[in-house]
This record gives C-alpha cells, structure tokens and sequence, in this order.
C-alpha cells in the first residue's frame, strides 16, 4: 500500500489520554465550534478582521466540499475511524485541514503589524500542525487527503490575501455597492449550486451559501461599523460570550426549523435552506449588535 493510504500505523500509537486529546483537537475543526467562534470573534477581536475571516472561511468551506464530493475519494477503512462525526463525508482533501490553514494563517497574519505577531504566526503553526494530525491519529484521513487540504488551503488563502493587497482588486470591491455586492456574491452562489456535483445524500451545502450571504448584507447594514462592547476588557468578552450564546440560539433554531418543516429534497427545501442561513447571518452581523447598543445605549 501507498505511504498516501496507508493507516496502519496509527493504532500503534493510540493511548486513552492521547484519544481523548486529539478527538477535542479535531472537535475545533467541525462547523459548531467554527462558527462560534467567528460570532465570538466577531464582537470581541474586531467586526472588520474576523468579517474578513469568516468570508474566506466559508469561501474555502464551500470549495472543500466541492471538491469532495466530486471527487467522492473515500475514506481509510472503518476499522481505523476513531471519529463518528464524518458521517457519509469523503475524504479528499481534508477540510479540517484546510480549513485550520486559512483560519489560524489568515488570523495571524491580520496581527502581522503587532508586537505579538511571532506568537501569532508560531501558534498558527502549532494549531495547524495538531489539527492536520488529528485527522490521522483518529483515522479518518490518509496523509494524501491531509497534504491535499494544505496546499489547498495556503491556495485558497494566498488568493483572498493577495486580492485584499491588490490596489485595483480592493479598490474595486469597496467601490461596490450593498446591491452590487449582493448581485455579485448570489450569482457566484447560483453558479456554485447549479454546478454542485449532488448525489444521493450529497446536496450543495446551500445553508452554509445562505450564512454567507446574510454576513455580507449584515456587514453593509452595518456600514462597516466595529462593533463597540461596554466596559473594561473582561467585561467585553463576557458581553461577546453572552452574544456568542445568543447565536449559538439563533443557529439552532435556523438549522431546526428547516427540519422541523420536513421539506427533505423537495424543490423549495434548497431556496428555504438558504433564506434560514440568511437569516442566521443577518442575526449575528447586524440584528445581535444593534440590539446591544440600544440596551446600553451606544
């Protein structure tokens, strides 16, 4: 067997405390914990940072799975799988991965101009490192699918940081207007769900597209406003974790409903997928903040 497939090597180095470590490593790669953690940041770190963090984020989570399920490369085999939350998922590239490079890069490349950017780019580092392995410890990925979802995402995050940096690309996206971003923004969406590789259990992920959608809208509501939180510094990221909670909420009851509607893969349950993570998106950007500041009346 390939040293790309090959897995037998990972049972060996399996211990109790060290299966409990590396299944919360890769519990801060799945969706939940990403996007509480963009909602924290979003109120406690900085509106425009973590916006810009969020649609690179969803930009690389909507490609990776893309490339997944066309690709439809399946997993190591079920004896090796220590981690139940793939579902019927494939497995190149690996999200995780990927996702880990642009998130913990992307974030400590936004603190470049500080004077603990060398902690940021060294914790980087060591988060993508732990979590790319996780995904082998728990056997749920080959070191093919790992490599794949790292040069992937250092792609994916070149193309955003370059597009930032670039004086005509920049210049020409903050020239848009709310309704040409949007017109923008949901024909790249149509095109994406039109050309989505669905199959049986494999719909385009249209939910996540809607979330997209409702951070732009929030954020042009928003005029490009920091979100400003009361008090000293503890006190703010007990006000973000509060709001975090909130969304925590919203997310539950924005992923419920469609469920509770039954709608299955009838021909209105894509459109109202994506009204629900519009939704969502709204909520946090813009509906959560404007609700904070007239409670304490900034």
């Amino acid at each position: 067997m390939s040293i790309w497939n090959d897995m037998s090597w990972a049972p060996a180095l399996r211990t109790p405390f060290l299966n409990q470590f590396f299944e919360l490593i890769t519990l801060m790669g799945y969706p939940l914990f990403l996007i509480m953690f963009l909602c924290f940041g979003y109120f406690a770190f900085g509106s425009k940072r973590f916006f810009h963090t969020a649609m690179l984020l969803m930009a690389a989570g909507l490609l990776n799975s893309w490339l997944k399920d066309f690709g439809q490369d399946p997993r190591p085999a079920a004896e090796y799988a220590l981690d139940s939350g793939v579902g019927t998922s494939y497995g190149w590239p690996s999200g995780h991965t990927q996702i880990a490079v642009v998130l913990w890069s992307y974030l400590a490349y936004s603190v470049r101009h500080t004077s603990y950017k060398n902690l940021a780019y060294w914790a980087a580092g060591i988060f993508i490192a732990l979590q790319s392995f996780s995904r082998l410890y728990l056997g749920v990925h080959d070191l093919g699918d790992v490599v794949a979802g790292f040069i992937i995402g250092c792609v994916c995050l070149y193309a955003y940081v370059a597009a930032q940096n670039h004086p005509r690309i920049s210049s020409s996206i903050a020239q848009l207007s709310a309704s040409q971003a949007v017109a923008s923004l949901f024909a790249l969406q149509l095109f994406y769900t039109i050309f989505y590789p669905s199959h049986v259990g494999h719909q385009a992920p249209v939910w996540f597209a809607g979330a997209m959608m409702g951070w732009v809208l929030g954020r042009y509501a928003m005029n490009g406003a920091e979100v400003k939180l009361p008090g000293a510094r503890f006190v703010q990221w007990l006000v973000a974790a509060g709001m975090t909670a909130l969304c925590f909420g919203l997310m539950a009851l924005m992923t419920g409903l469609p469920k509770a509607l039954k709608l299955g893969e009838t021909g209105i349950a894509m459109p109202v997928n994506y009204g629900f993570g519009v939704l969502f998106g709204l909520g946090v950007v813009y509906l959560l903040p404007n609700l904070l500041a007239k409670i304490t009346g900034k």
